[in-house]
């Protein structure tokens, strides 16, 4: 019997106006669930889980490049966060690349993040709806400009290289810039002009789901001294 839904049926928990307070349990459920078996899987069992998922994804990014024959679309979204700067938030990223759990628990369809390969830190994710392996060709040295506290811009680039071949399919670029109530983060994405505008929406939806994981986690641990430097006051 297969299970499906109906738009015309709603269920909520007595007292509230829709299902919202549902979702929210759901997510954090979720992310607990993807935590702990990305977590006991381990790297190697990972990869091994979602090799033919990564073969067929990146045979299609493959064709993306060829078919696209140069040409690339960009996509571009920008996050804000509050309570929390752009200085903190860069050097907080900088110490999460050397922590592999918080990479991956970022975003649920984040499968690999290996920081440490040899050839580039090694990721696995979904761009569309497809799964593809690839190296990130290293982020380029970051360009600070502090004429003005709230001028101050942190920007990134990365080129990314298919894992099985390294042909380039793409290149994803972070620019962090302080603002009066915290930052802001414009991320883009490039990819070959025929996988848009799927995957360029989708991968535009991934940044804002890691970003605002990412974020969040920083604020917390960034506040964390002054939070305890004030308790004892």
């Amino acid at each position: 019997m297969a299970i499906g839904t109906s738009t015309a049926a709603s269920v909520r928990i007595r007292g509230d106006i829709d299902d919202r307070r549902i979702d929210r349990s759901e997510l954090v459920s979720a992310r607990r669930a993807l935590r702990l078996l990305k977590g006991n899987l381990g790297y190697d069992r990972l990869h091994a889980l979602v090799s033919e998922q990564i073969a067929e994804g990146n045979a299609l990014f493959r064709e993306h490049v060829m078919r696209s024959a140069g040409e690339q679309v960009t996509g571009v979204i920008t996050i804000e966060a509050e309570d929390l700067t752009a200085a903190d938030f860069s050097t907080w990223m900088i110490e999460a690349f050397a922590r592999r759990d918080v990479l991956i628990a970022a975003q649920p369809e984040h499968y690999l993040m290996d920081m440490a390969e040899p050839q580039g830190p090694h990721v696995v994710e979904t761009f569309g709806s497809y799964v593809v392996g690839f190296y990130m060709g290293g982020w380029a040295e970051s360009e600070i400009d502090a004429a003005d506290e709230f001028e101050r811009v942190d920007k990134r680039y990365s080129l990314l290289r298919l894992d099985d071949d390294g042909t380039p399919f793409g290149s994803v670029s972070t620019t962090f810039v302080e603002a009066p109530y915290g930052m802001d983060a414009e991320l883009s994405v490039s990819l070959p002009a025929t996988s848009a505008p799927d995957a360029i929406e989708q991968h535009l939806e991934h940044f804002s789901v890691e970003f605002r994981s990412w974020m969040l986690q920083a604020a917390a641990e960034t506040a964390a001294p002054c939070d305890r430097s004030s308790n004892n006051d």
